[in-house]
This record gives C-alpha cells, structure tokens and sequence, in this order.
C-alpha cells in the first residue's frame, strides 16, 4: 500500500512523456493544399537596387515593387495580385506533387528551436501559391536573404516560421525551379 503512490507517480509520468511525444510529431500546417504554384521574378539584385533608386518609376516598376516589398497580397482573395506578377514576367512553376508533404511539413505549426531577428529590409522574391480544388487556400512570401516571411490565410500563428531551419529547407527545394 506505501508503494501505491510512488507507483502511481511513475505512471503519471511516463504517460505526459508518451503524450509530449505523440503531439511533437504531428504537424499542424498552416495549409491544406493539393498544388502549389512557385513565382518568382526575373531580375537580379543589381537590377532590383536599380528600381528602387530611380525616381521616375514606371507603373511596371512600381507594381513590381508593391509585390516584392509591400503588404500585397492582403487576402487570398487577392487574385489580381496573380495577375500583376503573370503581366511582370514572374517566372511560374508548378511544385512536384511528390514534394508537396515535404512542403506541407516545413509549413506547419511546431515548436521553436531558436529564435530568428530580421537581418534586413525584405524582399520577397519567392512567392508561393497554395490551391486546394483550384482554390486559393493560402499564399506565404518569402525573403530567404532577410529571413522573414508574410503568410495569407494559414490556419495557425505563423510567427514561429524559420525558427526551426524551414527556410533552409525551403530553399534547397525550390532551387531546383531557380537553375
């Protein structure tokens, strides 16, 4: 009987371990998605430098610059955002499906690992497309270069996104669209 309550520690322990380790590994992504499109411009940094700099910008320049450092896409339904970057020449690739529970891992809720500051003014060069049954489901940009991020219509909190090496991930994947 003195035994019981140590006995019964033992249990409750083991069965908060088993259940941290059961919720660690399931992902919660921030999408549910069936295609992913990948955009991203044709244009170097000198080129993009070039642009900012010019104080007659045109109306493809400014456009170009609204997507690539501004707020633009505000929702995801936001399509002409879609069309601007068809219009400016944005390369447009369609992710292997095969790729895709990999990139539905990278994009999903999880602990942090470590904390990431911005490392500069962003850029979002690389622009993602989640569709759902031709849906637009959710859109996220990113600057592998600063490390930050915008997401439209995830399901969860994305601010700890990059914090555990997805943007590392995420670019060996996509580098095989940029060659």
């Amino acid at each position: 009987m003195k035994h019981l309550p140590i006995l019964l520690f033992f249990i409750i322990l083991f069965s908060c371990n088993e259940n941290k380790k059961s919720t660690s590994n399931t992902d919660l992504p921030f999408f549910h998605f069936d295609k992913v499109e990948y955009y991203h411009p044709n244009i170097t940094q000198k080129e993009f430098q070039s642009i900012i700099m010019n104080s007659n910008k045109t109306r493809e320049d400014e456009a170009l610059l609204q997507i690539l450092t501004g707020n633009v896409p505000v929702s995801i339904k936001d399509t002409m955002f879609i069309k601007n970057m068809e219009i400016l020449n944005f390369e447009k690739d369609v992710i292997d499906p095969k790729l895709h529970s990999k990139i539905s891992h990278l994009f999903s809720l999880r602990e942090k690992k470590h904390s990431l500051a911005p490392t500069c003014k962003s850029d979002y060069k690389d622009i993602l497309i989640f569709r759902e049954k031709n849906i637009i489901v959710g859109m996220a940009k990113i600057s592998f270069d600063c490390k930050r991020h915008q997401m439209i219509g995830e399901r969860y909190n994305d601010s700890k996104f990059g914090q555990s090496g997805e943007y590392e991930e995420l670019k060996k994947i996509l580098s095989i669209y940029n060659e």
